[in-house]
């Protein structure tokens, strides 16, 4: 019995797997190291965004009466409805965070759409004139600011969810190496934004 068409999806796959190690073109005309830097870049995307979900869990579990008021105080549920929104919202950020490993799921999606929310209950309250209040996203209280907006702008163009990048074959020891450090790096500057917001609010209520 002929096996020769049988046999064209394995020589098709053999064929991709070899371009990708010889840092050739893909299918769509893509060369071998475009497509690794796009490996990368998404690799340090959700790398960053699942770090900045799963420290936001932290902080919000470590203290969440602390979490529960701030919520309360941004004044966009009802203060009856707090306590239940409260584990609904950590419900959320543990959603995404879970998206973000899921192969062929939703990936960034819903952790774009859950900065994009917090973006804008903080231009709320912002417009409101209650700048004053802690916006319960960090281990310090922080008040609110435009530099908060700016900072979650920041992370959502990392969460956009733009697909899954196109994983070459052979990922190179470097590559991951490159994804780790720059990772380290942007979650360095992240920290380092978070203590530098904190320290200007207490010293404007030092102030005031």
């Amino acid at each position: 019995m002929p096996t020769g068409n049988a046999n064209l999806p394995l020589k098709g796959f053999r064929a991709k797997t070899a371009l990708w190690s010889e840092g050739g073109d893909d299918s769509e005309g893509k060369p071998g190291s475009l497509a690794m830097w796009e490996w990368v870049v998404h690799k340090v995307a959700v790398g960053t965004i699942a770090c900045v979900f799963a420290l936001a869990l932290y902080h919000k579990a470590r203290d969440f009466p602390r979490f529960r008021a701030s919520l309360e105080a941004y004044g966009i549920v009802p203060g009856f409805l707090v306590p239940v929104c409260a584990p609904l919202v950590m419900g959320l950020e543990v959603g995404a965070l879970v998206c973000l490993f899921v192969p062929g799921g939703p990936e960034s999606l819903l952790a774009f759409s859950v900065l994009g929310i917090y973006s804008v209950a903080i231009v709320v309250n912002l417009v409101r004139g209650r700048d004053y209040i802690d916006c319960g996203c960090g281990d310090l209280p922080t008040p609110l600011s435009g530099w908060l907006v700016l900072r979650n702008g920041l992370l959502m163009a990392l969460a956009w969810p733009y697909g899954v990048a196109a994983h070459p074959v052979a990922v190179e020891p470097v590559a991951w190496l490159l994804v780790v450090i720059t990772v380290v790096v942007l979650m360095s500057l992240y920290l380092t934004m978070e203590q530098l917001l904190a320290n200007a609010g207490v010293g404007d209520a030092n102030r005031g």
